[in-house]
């Protein structure tokens, strides 16, 4: 009889994934004090730990864990407590058992033994792939050419030679053959592939594909094949094509995002408030896949509440066209919410989240007019927004927030348009639209944003004070009541237009400012601006 260990020794010669299962302790009464087990992928069990229920629950245990490569302890109560670690038994022992999961290598299949398929194949043997090399010239295949292939599979046909292959999500499929790809191409694109690559150059790339397209193949299932296949790297020799292939064969089996370390933190940002142009610029990087983490003191003076990210602070969560932001004064909860695409709000003002975060980008969209602490090294790309930021010192570049031609600019080098003090102008009405503090005390109101009011009628009030409404129209902005505030301190914004649902979608400033933020993280991505240019 073939031993556990024996067999294990096989399964992982043959490249299987398996769980070996051993009772570590045993204590009191149990089907078992000492054993060992195996579960394959495919659902074989070997030996026994005991049988039963608790065997049963153990080996469940084990496929769950070959699903996310998980070993580790499992501790089992066998009594009828009712508790989430209790098996229904009578025994009354406790079990703890280690799981320990042998997931198979990745199954680089090569359609074709050339010459970069051949330093292909060293390349992945090093770094641990199981290799198979299929090909319809005898003298290609050899285990004399190919010692680390484990399987060498020769036809005379492309077509009976792939039909000899058995392939799963667990498998990489290259190919570079010397006369026939698309072939292989049409044969292997519906198979259950893990990466399916092809070597070339694009225009062959695209004729290929066009001619599958003609044959009926969906657009949509072309764009699983990687092709030209491998990452950018410069690569021109056959050594250098083969790190570049395998480097992504390994990013894309390991579902990483195959961009530097040091940019690990690439889709998460870091916006340093979260009023109206901040929550303009978060919902459009928010749309194109970043996850964000917004900071905001524990009590904004935003105006415009019902379009800032800022108002989760008070009520917990802030849905703004339809994206959701919520409020946490814990690291792990933020992490948790920006992994399930919610925007995370937190109290931070200094932006001591920064340093533990490390994103990509820290975009200072605060709007004070004055640099309130960001510095140029504090992420791979800082962003600032407005007036008080000088692009190639405390910032690597400044979005213009002036209205007029150049709202939106990304400067590279040097400083923006200085503040004119002046509100944009909405229907003809510029400063008049906008409600002050007449003096300093606790603003409170009992009006809401998207009331209409008439010229005169108080809005609002500065301790005993009255704040009339100085123009006829919609209440865009309004801050939160119990806020104290100083004189001449903005409380609230009139729309002369009327129309409410304005007040619930951001401007069409915030859209423009968020375009030139967008533009910014994509450049800097890339390295493509140069400093001393502006866009």
């Amino acid at each position: 009889m073939t031993s556990i260990f024996a067999l294990a020794a096989e399964l992982e010669e043959r490249n299987h994934t398996f769980a070996l299962i051993t009772i570590v302790s045993a204590v009191g009464s149990t089907p078992r004090s000492k054993a060992h087990m195996i579960v394959t992928e495919s659902g074989d069990i070997h030996g026994t730990i005991g049988g039963g229920l608790a065997e049963s629950f153990i080996i469940e245990e084990a496929r769950e864990r070959m699903k996310t490569d998980s070993s580790g302890m499992v501790s089992y109560r066998l009594d009828q407590d009712g508790s989430a670690h209790s098996i229904d038994m009578l025994c009354g022992g406790d079990l703890d058992v280690y799981i320990e999961i042998f997931s198979a290598a990745t199954h680089l299949i090569l359609i074709g033994g050339g010459h970069v398929n051949l330093e292909i194949a060293r390349v992945a043997h090093q770094v641990g792939f199981s290799i198979t090399v299929v090909e319809t010239r005898a003298e290609f295949a050899t285990s004399e050419r190919f010692p680390m292939a484990r399987d060498l599979i020769v036809h005379d046909s492309v077509e009976q030679a792939l039909a000899q292959l058995t392939i799963t999500a667990n498998c990489a499929l290259l190919i570079a053959t010397h006369s026939h790809d698309q072939k292989p191409l049409e044969l292997l694109l519906s198979s259950d592939f893990g990466y399916l690559g092809m070597l070339g150059s694009r225009r062959k790339v695209a004729f290929i594909k066009d001619e599958l397209k003609a044959l009926g193949h969906s657009p949509a299932l072309l764009k699983h094949i990687h092709a030209p296949a491998g990452l950018d790297l410069g690569a021109e020799t056959p050594q250098q094509i083969a790190v570049s292939i395998v480097s992504e064969i390994m990013s894309v089996m390991n579902t990483t995002s195959g961009i530097p370390l040091s940019q690990r933190a690439g889709n998460l940002l870091i916006v340093r408030g979260a009023g109206d142009i901040a929550t303009g610029t978060i919902l459009r990087l928010h749309q194109c896949g970043y996850r964000i983490l917004a900071l905001e003191t524990s009590r904004p003076s935003v105006i415009r509440r019902t379009v800032s990210f800022a108002q989760a602070v008070y009520d917990g969560t802030m849905i703004v066209e339809g994206v959701t932001a919520e409020y946490t004064d814990s690291y792990s909860k933020a992490k948790t919410l920006m992994d399930h695409g919610i925007v995370a709000v937190m109290a931070d003002p200094t932006g001591e989240s920064i340093r533990h975060f490390s994103p990509f980008a820290v975009i200072d969209a605060i709007l004070a007019k004055k640099n309130l602490g960001t510095e140029i090294d504090m992420a791979p790309c800082v962003i600032g927004l407005g007036p008080g930021f000088t692009a190639g010192v405390d910032v690597d570049a400044v979005i213009e927030t002036n209205r007029g031609h150049d709202l939106g600019r990304v400067i590279w080098s040097g400083r923006p348009a200085d503040d004119t003090g002046v509100p944009g102008i909405i229907a003809g009405m510029g400063k008049e639209r906008v409600l002050r503090s007449p003096c300093a005390g606790v603003f409170t109101t009992d009006h809401e944003i998207g009331d209409l009011v008439k010229q005169g009628e108080p809005v609002a009030y500065i301790d005993e004070t009255q704040v009339p409404a100085t123009i006829d129209g919609v209440i865009r902005g309004l801050l939160v009541s119990g806020m104290e505030v100083t004189q001449g301190f903005k409380v609230g914004d009139i729309d002369p237009r009327g129309d409410i649902s304005y007040c619930m979608r951001v401007s069409d400033k915030a859209r423009a400012v968020a375009g030139g933020v967008l533009e910014a993280l994509i450049s800097s991505s890339m390295g493509v601006h140069r400093p001393g240019e502006n866009s």
